[in-house]
Parts: C-alpha cells; structure tokens; sequence
C-alpha cells in the first residue's frame, strides 16, 4: 500500500531532482488547485493508486528549475495563467521522477500513469477517488520561486 511522503520526503526528492535548494513546509489540507499540473500514479498491475496535484507557479518553477530555464520565463507563464514554452512537457517529466514520493519499502514499484495540465479540468479519477484530506505542502525552490504541492492516495 502507497503512503503519503513528508515534508522532508518531499524535500529530499525536488532537491535531488532539480539539483538546488528546495524548502517544504506542511500546510493545512484544504482543496487542491484549480489551475493544477496532476500526476496520476499506478502500481504495477495498473490500478490507479496516486496523485500529485501542482498548482501553476510550481509547475513552471520547477519546470524552468529542472531543465535550466531562466525563472523569468516562468514568471512569465504564472503572470499569463498558462504553462507555455514546452514547460508542460518538462514538468511531465518532474512528475514522472516525483513516483518517488508514493514508493516505500513496502510497496511495489510506482509509475506515472497519466498528465493533465491547465486548462484541462482535474481528471474524474481524481476528483472521486482522492481521499482526504491527502498532504498539502509548500514548495519553494531557491532561485525560481514556489507553489503548493497537494498529494493524495487514490481509493477503491
């Protein structure tokens, strides 16, 4: 069974990945972005089992963090209310390595299933099967800037 990650899980994946600082704090559960990046997850016998919902700002920080982009360009896409520049495709692959975040010890291995980005809606398999109240955190990346990372377990 999936688990959901801690901050300093979280902290040690963004930092590994984008190779720069990255401070996460806990915030209260609440609702997950409408403008949102999602990472749906599977375990290996193709059952959906996670999410990772971004809102904007984080989705194209860390986009422009992981491929060396200059934070302006992403400053730029949170200012327009859009991921542009092939920022999606790049976050796609941000998602992909975050699987990371649902595999412990005890579980099998994790995948990136499925992407979604604005201005998509959420995905019905998320908005029906994410069980609260999943793990809200806020991440800022040194350098670029932050967002909210909301991370939930898929039910039956």
């Amino acid at each position: 069974m999936s688990s959901l990650p801690t901050a300093e899980v979280v902290s040690q994946v963004f930092k590994s990945l984008l190779r720069r600082g990255v401070t996460v704090k806990d915030l209260p559960p609440g609702q997950p972005p409408q403008k949102a990046s999602i990472g749906i997850y599977k375990l290996g016998d193709g059952t959906p089992t996670a999410a990772c919902v971004a809102d904007l700002p984080l989705a194209a920080y860390a986009s422009a963090a992981f491929s060396l982009i200059p934070a302006r360009v992403a400053a730029d896409c949170v200012k327009l209310g859009e991921l542009e520049d092939g920022l999606d495709e790049i976050f796609g692959e941000v998602l992909n390595v975050t699987s990371r975040l649902f595999t412990s010890h005890e579980t099998h291995r994790i995948t990136l299933m499925q992407t979604s980005y604005p201005p998509a809606p959420v995905p019905d398999l998320v908005r029906q099967k994410a069980q609260p109240p999943g793990a809200f955190f806020q991440v800022d990346i040194e350098g670029y800037g932050g967002g909210v990372l909301a991370l939930f377990l898929l039910g039956a």
